[in-house]
C-alpha cells in the first residue's frame, strides 16, 4: 500500500505543484494547496471512479482547494497581484528564479515568459485557469470541462477569448512593438 501511495505522489507531483504554483502565485500558498490537494486525495481516493483520469480529478480537488479558500476571503474571482504592496512584490521575487549567469539568450525568454506570465495573472479566474489547464497542463478540452464543470463549448470559447485579451494585454504593455 505504501509503494502504491508514493508511486502515486512520485508520477504527479510535479505537475500538480506546478499547477497550485500557477493558481496561487505564492510559493507559501502553492506548498500549502499542495499539501492540502495530497491529504484530499487520500481521503477521498475510495470514491475514485477509475472510468475517469486521475490527472483531471487531481486537478479538480486542487482547484476546488483553491477556489474554496479563496472563496472565504471573498477574492477568488478577481485575484491579482498587486505590485504596489511591496510585501507581496518582495514574496513575488524572493520566490523567482535567479536568472544570473543565463546566456542573453535565456535571459531574454526567461523574461518573455515573465511577461506572459504576469499578463496571465491580470485575466479573470474563469479565462486563466481553462488557458492554464490547456497550455500549461496540456488537457484536452473535455478534460477541463469537467475539471471546471462546464461546457467543452464553453472552454473553447474561454480560451480564444482568454488569448485576445492576454495578446492585449502584452500590447498594452508594449510588448510586441
Amino acid at each position: 500500500m505504501r509503494e502504491d501511495i508514493d508511486l502515486i505522489i512520485n508520477k504527479n507531483k510535479t505537475k500538480l505543484y506546478t499547477f497550485c504554483f500557477h493558481l496561487s502565485r505564492n510559493k507559501q500558498e502553492a506548498d500549502d494547496l499542495f499539501q492540502d490537494t495530497w491529504i484530499k486525495v487520500f481521503s477521498n481516493l475510495d470514491s475514485f471512479d477509475e472510468s475517469k483520469s486521475f490527472e483531471g480529478w487531481l486537478y479538480t480537488i486542487a482547484l476546488n482547494s483553491y477556489r474554496d479558500r479563496y472563496r472565504k476571503a471573498k477574492r477568488w474571482l478577481n485575484r491579482i497581484v498587486d505590485f504596489t504592496d511591496s510585501d507581496e512584490k518582495n514574496r513575488i521575487l524572493d520566490n523567482a528564479n535567479s536568472i544570473l549567469g543565463l546566456p542573453e539568450e535565456e535571459y531574454h525568454k526567461e523574461e518573455e515568459r515573465k511577461r506572459v506570465q504576469e499578463a496571465i495573472s491580470k485575466l479573470k479566474d474563469k479565462h486563466k485557469l481553462p488557458l492554464i489547464l490547456y497550455y500549461y497542463r496540456s488537457l484536452s478540452y473535455k478534460e477541463i470541462a469537467e475539471i471546471l464543470g462546464v461546457p467543452e463549448g464553453t472552454i473553447k470559447s474561454r480560451i480564444n477569448t482568454a488569448k485576445t485579451k492576454l495578446k492585449d494585454i502584452l500590447e498594452e504593455d508594449g510588448y510586441g512593438r
